[in-house]
């Protein structure tokens, strides 16, 4: 009768185990992340009126970033994707994702290296926008997954 419990047991926990399944974000091909874009996360740290959204999609298979960035009350100069290590630092341009760009949106895609996917996942990728009157960055926005905040 022992025997039988413990093998009633034992059939009952396996079968248990091989129906769960495993789910969440880190099991989904593509990770939407977005960004803040403001003066407050400058550095060096400036005021400036200009604000804006970025909102990306990271695809895990091809490593393309997919970006769409609007931003409002600046004239930008340049509008960049940089790594700052660590994250609250300013950091080298990866890409210049447009130059004098007319309107209030840049969209595009940038292919990544695993060095800079690894960049993604850890947050130490921003994009910043200069202008003739802030060479180093106007209003940056670090790059985080939707939901979380930097």
């Amino acid at each position: 009768m022992n025997r039988f419990l413990l093998f009633l047991t034992a059939l009952l926990v396996t079968g248990m185990m091989s129906s769960c399944k495993e789910e969440g974000p880190h099991k989904d091909n593509i990770i939407k992340l977005s960004a803040t874009i403001n003066s407050q996360q400058t550095v060096p740290r400036v005021t400036a009126t200009g604000q804006g959204v970025g909102v990306f999609e990271y695809n895990k298979t091809t490593m393309e970033l997919k970006y769409n960035i609007t931003f409002q009350n600046i004239q930008p100069k340049f509008v960049t994707l940089n790594r700052a290590e660590p994250a609250w630092e300013a950091g080298p341009v990866l890409s210049t994702l447009a130059t004098n760009p007319t309107g209030t949106q840049v969209q595009g895609t940038f292919k990544l290296n695993a060095e800079q996917q690894t960049a993604l996942v850890i947050k130490q990728l921003y994009i910043n926008i200069t202008t003739e009157e802030n060479i180093y960055g106007a209003i940056r926005g670090q790059i985080v997954p939707d939901g979380q905040t930097f």
